[in-house]
């Protein structure tokens, strides 16, 4: 099982976070939408294909697994509950505590195999080898930078073994939802918060900063009244991801020493075309996989002995 210090682990969870400035919004981007945890799971609720992927492939390879983006624990708590030893990680307090709640419901001694820590990815305060590493629901987008991105490739490499695995998913959006205009809202729906019971209406709007490949998402909430009349101010999350090609992936996980196994165009097995090729149904609908899923390993020695970043 990894280890970490105690004063190191304080250290990291009260680093400042970067990211002032002109990419304040992609800092916000990568915190704003976990500050509500019972709401992000009622959200996700019914997302269980990923589950069911990562689950089979900690099955074959085998624990110690560790979970980096664990949020509440939507992927440590099952893997805790098949039998593997796991090590959570994620920068939220508050989506920290869902997943030490989840934790708290699977059987002792079993639940003792979770392990979590409270640090930023770009600096894992973390030692050990491990034979899989995940980072789900795409983790990886949040950091927008190439630098960012090979550092935290580099922290894995470092963190797996020698034969280890690295899965992750990135979320690659349909160009048609991606050419609908930027800025105005879509997507109305009305529901009842799951801690509040309050009726809130929630829409959407995105636009694309396309010199720094970021995807920009806003999420508003709000609420209303028994007559559908809103009350108060509405609430605005944000969400950044970098966009990230397939040969986007290949080359970041290179210039780390990290290089792409395989890569599926969804959790069923389905194949990621590159570039894209979209299949057309009977019914002459287009269909755009939107789910790009990789699994990664070291690169052997001399491999990396040859390349020059």
């Amino acid at each position: 099982m990894a280890s970490v210090g105690d004063s190191m682990r304080r250290r990291i969870a009260n680093r400042p976070r970067r990211g002032g400035g002109e990419h304040a919004d992609e800092t916000a981007g990568a915190v704003e939408p976990y500050r509500d945890a019972p709401l992000y799971d009622w959200e996700y609720r019914r997302r269980r294909h990923d589950v069911a992927f990562y689950r089979m492939l900690a099955d074959e390879r085998g624990g110690p697994v560790l979970d980096l983006g664990c949020g509440t624990g939507r992927m440590t708590a099952p893997l805790v509950r098949d039998g593997h030893r796991v090590v959570g990680v994620d920068l939220s307090e508050t989506m920290l505590g869902g997943a030490r709640a989840r934790l708290g419901r699977i059987a002792a001694p079993r639940r003792q195999r979770g392990l979590l820590i409270r640090a930023d990815l770009r600096a894992l305060p973390l030692r050990g080898r491990f034979p899989l590493a995940i980072a789900a629901f795409h983790t990886v987008q949040h950091l927008v930078d190439d630098g960012a991105l090979i550092a935290f490739f580099t922290a894995v490499r470092r963190l797996l073994a020698d034969d280890g695995w690295f899965a992750f998913d990135v979320f690659s959006p349909d160009p048609r939802w991606l050419s609908r205009p930027a800025d105005e809202w879509y997507d109305r729906v009305v529901f009842r918060h799951p801690t509040t019971k309050e009726t809130m209406a929630y829409s959407a709007s995105h636009h694309l900063d396309a010199d720094r490949r970021a995807l920009h998402m806003r999420f508003a909430y709000q609420r209303l009244d028994s007559d559908g009349r809103r009350v108060g101010r509405r609430r605005t999350v944000k969400l950044c991801h970098r966009q990230l090609n397939p040969d986007d992936v290949q080359r970041l996980l290179r210039r780390a020493g990290l290089r792409v196994l395989a890569r599926w165009g969804g959790f069923a097995d389905e194949p990621l075309l590159w570039p894209p090729a979209p299949s057309v149904a009977t019914n002459g609908a287009v269909h755009h996989t939107e789910q790009h899923v990789y699994l990664a390993g070291p690169r052997p020695a001399r491999a990396r002995q040859r390349h020059t970043p």
